[in-house]
């Protein structure tokens, strides 16, 4: 079907995660407790070893867990300044489609997105209707979220985030009946933290398997919430790992792993995305094909230099651990 068509289609009937190959059989992220876990075994068995997790009683102590359920709250906590909300989903990965396709896709998201008023975007959200969606709305100095910047924070085991690299500290993402296609993070790690509502998330690690099975349909098509498995059979192949992920829980998206992502239901829905830096040796990390691709678009840059020192660093890393006789890093991703 040719891409202008698939673009024309109502969204409601084919953006489930349940359409995803191999659903019923997906996998389960590892669960952990936040208030029984330290920040130094959270490091070493997780953010070290490129790992997800789901992590309960997460922000349960935030005060946005017990107030931002109420759309009152939030409309008299903000100023009333423009947000940019969609009502359609956006491919995430534009950048790594084809010319054409990067073009048609390009020229699509024009139609996707517009400027609300913060207060009337608060209003729409308590409507049935379509998708509805504020990405991104930071907390930064004249925002219409700026004055609940307090609202929100670290977790238990690491109630101080280091300043992540390229993400904002915190950034906000309201919703009704939300979907977030197939992407992935680089540089910074994610708490990506439900305050109102639920969310599904599939996630894939960033190993050659699923390179192989997306490539082609980011290349060709652009988008992957409606995968012709006919044209791309590759993807018939994989297996995701699966999470619900519930109010006061976080999951811990590590840098690279693809992941995808939908509310439970029809209703008003808070997320929180709380990031901090991820370790050089885990950016570094050539095994990840998508590191390789990410890290070359840099060779030929100023930043070249410090390409090659992460590398560096990153192999130096392992060897090591292998040395030390810790053995290499236990590697999700294979």
């Amino acid at each position: 079907m040719p891409l202008t068509a698939e673009l024309e289609r109502p969204a409601s009937k084919f953006w489930s995660l349940s359409r995803f190959p191999n659903h019923p059989q997906a996998g389960s992220v590892e669960v952990i407790d936040a208030l029984t876990i330290s920040r130094e075994e959270f490091i070493r068995k997780y953010v070290n070893q490129n790992r997800p997790c789901l992590i309960k009683n997460a922000v349960r102590h935030w005060p946005a867990f017990h107030k931002w359920n109420q759309l009152d709250y939030l409309k008299t906590h903000s100023r009333n300044h423009a947000v940019k909300v969609r009502t359609r989903i956006v491919s995430e990965v534009i950048g790594w489609s084809k010319p054409d396709v990067r073009a048609a896709l390009a020229e699509d998201a024009k139609t996707v997105y517009r400027q609300m008023p913060f207060h009337e975007f608060l209003d729409s959200l308590g409507e049935e209707g379509n998708p509805l969606v504020a990405d991104s709305c930071r907390f930064s100095a004249g925002s219409a979220i700026e004055q609940m910047k307090d609202d929100v924070g670290g977790l238990p085991f690491m109630p101080q985030l280091s300043k992540p690299r390229h993400y904002p500290a915190h950034r906000s993402f309201l919703y009704r009946n939300s979907y977030t296609d197939w992407h992935f993070h680089v540089i910074d790690e994610t708490f990506m933290a439900q305050v109102v509502g639920a969310k599904e998330v599939l996630l894939l690690p960033p190993d050659e398997t699923s390179w192989r099975a997306l490539r082609p349909v980011v290349e060709e098509a652009g988008y992957l919430y409606d995968i012709d498995t006919r044209r791309f059979p590759g993807i018939r192949g994989l297996h995701a790992l699966r999470t619900v992920v519930e109010p006061g829980d976080a999951l811990y998206i590590p840098v690279y792993w693809w992941h995808a992502v939908q509310s439970i239901d029809d209703a008003f829905g808070a997320t929180v995305a709380a990031t901090f830096p991820t370790p050089l040796h885990v950016s570094g990390d050539i095994r990840s094909p998508i590191a390789r691709r990410v890290l070359r678009s840099f060779l030929f840059s100023r930043y070249a230099p410090l390409v090659l020192g992460v590398v560096a660093y990153s192999l130096l890393y392992r060897l090591t651990h292998k040395l030390m006789g810790a053995g290499t890093p236990r590697d999700a991703r294979t």
